[in-house]
């Protein structure tokens, strides 16, 4: 894969690099990435975050993309599923990103827009809900606006029930991109005074929460811009992060000052900023009351173009990087076996010899036993053509897992003596179970499956049918009904299971069980006692 490597000089190199892998991560193939401030920090050394790790390393935070390889941790996040997050490793046509730090894309947004969103939405929405105390009807002032992080913190305070917003820029020009994005009142700080803007328009009162993305000279004048008990936000230094302040303004109107950074956040820590976005924040996303800003889209190869444009603050929005010429093709899919069946009920052995193999499971303290001989299926068939196959079968439990044993007593053709005359011996299939038999055959003829064998035991409602899914010798899928006499059979040996004292470990039982016959039935009954 192509990757955007930092720490090589004052520039990203490309390089070709292994996708990556990691247990419990998610691999996203990357359709674009904003750029962001903290990216040229990076790069010129400035800014290292927990992360990153020592020497050179792949670019890039801000990723939105489709989930390639999915996680055990986070089955809402499937094979196929569009997504946007921050991540360590943006810059590459494949990133690993912790299922806690993505969320799905609104299906209205496509990916440059999405690209555009999460840093944005985790840093306004931590800095003015978690830190400041945000409650409706607030006034909160914007400083630096005109940045992307400071479109979404406008949206966002509107979003959220803001009595007033107030905004900055630098840039006359910018002034329109302000109100669009819903903006009370524009100030700009080159021309006019912030503080007595501010308080003209709050009846004297001031910003009961300003959140400053710009630091430098300008921070001194925010303590006189925001009430008393007010809180003012440290999010961004673009001016520096040096500056003077009046502490008489500060302690008379009894403010805080918070700073702010996710640099140094774990990934804990960051996944609860995350997942904070989820109360209100993603239902505004999906409702449109918060809307991306994109500047500009620019190629992997013009990457330095892209990064020169944020330098020079010509900017209004989010810049992207595009990745979506490496994945030109359909996306992703999901394995049809995965979470298509539910949760596997038995799991079988086809072996030689059945009673050698029963006396091995009980000295490992499985049992009883329930020994079948000579079963032999209801319309039986192999590849489509009847078969007269007989079996030996014994079940027995262990917990809510259970243990099946096959040995093929005839030479009619069966998948079981495929297993045999193959070489192997031992786990042959794994089985899932359902009351709606017929439905988990629909589905898996519907997912493209095929059937080696199938047949009845136990009358109509005790079908089964296993699939041709033998990538390697133990794999094939069984699926089978539990209704009727089935059901109860297997009830029964479970409960033998969960109260065995050790006695009895083997019991041979008529196969007749298997068919419902009332006199067998009994016999089982007192047997158990």
């Amino acid at each position: 894969m192509r990757a955007l490597i930092g720490g090589k000089g004052t520039e990203w190199v490309r390089e070709d690099r292994e996708l990556p892998e990691q247990l419990g991560a998610i691999r996203i193939q990357v359709m674009a990435a904003g750029l962001n401030r903290a990216d040229l920090y990076a790069l010129d050394g400035s800014y290292t975050a927990n992360s990153q790790g020592d020497g050179p390393f792949v670019a890039g935070m801000e990723v939105a993309g489709v989930v390639e390889a999915s996680s055990l941790l986070a089955p809402h996040l499937p094979v196929g599923t569009r997504v946007m997050g921050i991540t360590a490793g943006a810059f590459a046509d494949y990133t690993l990103c912790h299922p806690r730090l993505v969320v799905p894309i609104p299906d209205h947004l496509d990916f440059d827009a999405a690209a555009t969103l999460p840093v944005g939405l985790i840093t306004e929405h931590d800095a003015l809900v978690t830190q400041a105390g945000f409650a409706p009807g607030d006034t909160v002032l914007i400083v630096g606006g005109a940045s992307s992080i400071g479109l979404i913190g406008i949206q966002l305070a509107k979003a959220l029930g803001a009595g007033r917003v107030i905004a900055t820029t630098t840039s006359t020009g910018k002034r329109a991109a302000l109100l669009r994005a819903g903006a009370d009142v524009v100030v700009d700080t080159t021309a006019e005074d912030l503080a007595a803007v501010v308080l003209a328009t709050t009846d004297g009162k001031g910003a009961t929460i300003t959140l400053d993305h710009v630091g430098g000279n300008l921070f001194a004048q925010l303590p006189a811009a925001t009430a008393v008990g007010g809180t003012i936000i440290s999010i961004g230094r673009l001016a520096g992060a040096g500056t003077e302040l009046d502490l008489d303004t500060l302690a008379f109107r009894r403010q805080r000052v918070l700073g702010t950074t996710f640099s140094i956040r774990t990934r804990t820590e960051l996944a609860d900023v995350v997942g904070a976005l989820a109360d209100r924040v993603l239902p505004a996303l999906a409702a449109g009351e918060i809307t991306p800003t994109l500047d500009s889209v620019y190629a992997v190869d013009d990457a330095r173009a892209a990064a020169q444009r944020l330098r020079d603050n010509a900017a209004t929005g989010k810049i992207v990087l595009s990745f979506a010429d490496a994945h030109p093709g359909p996306a992703p899919a999901p394995d049809p076996v995965a979470n298509l069946f539910g949760g596997i009920a038995q799991i079988g052995y086809v072996v030689r010899d059945i009673e050698e193999s029963m006396r091995n499971f009980v000295a490992c303290g499985i049992g009883p036993w329930f020994f079948l001989r000579g079963v032999h299926p209801e319309d039986f068939t192999y590849q489509g053509e009847p078969s007269a196959m007989v079996m030996d079968v014994a079940v027995a439990n262990s917990g809510d897992i259970q243990i099946e044993l096959i040995s093929p007593v005839n030479d009619a053709p069966s998948m079981y003596r495929d297993f045999l005359d193959a070489g192997h011996e031992g786990v042959q299939h794994i089985a899932y179970w359902s009351d709606d038999y017929q439905q988990l055959y629909d589905r898996a003829l519907a997912a493209g499956f095929t059937v080696g064998q199938e047949g009845r035991i136990g009358g109509a409602d005790g079908r089964f049918a296993y699939l041709e899914t033998e990538h390697h010798p133990g794999t094939v899928i069984e699926i089978s009904d539990v209704g009727g006499t089935k059901r109860l059979v297997f009830d029964l040996v479970a409960m033998a299971a969960a109260n065995w004292d050790g006695s009895n470990p083997i019991q041979t039982i008529d196969a007749g069980l298997i068919g419902g016959d009332p006199a067998v039935m009994a016999a089982m009954l007192e047997a158990l006692g």
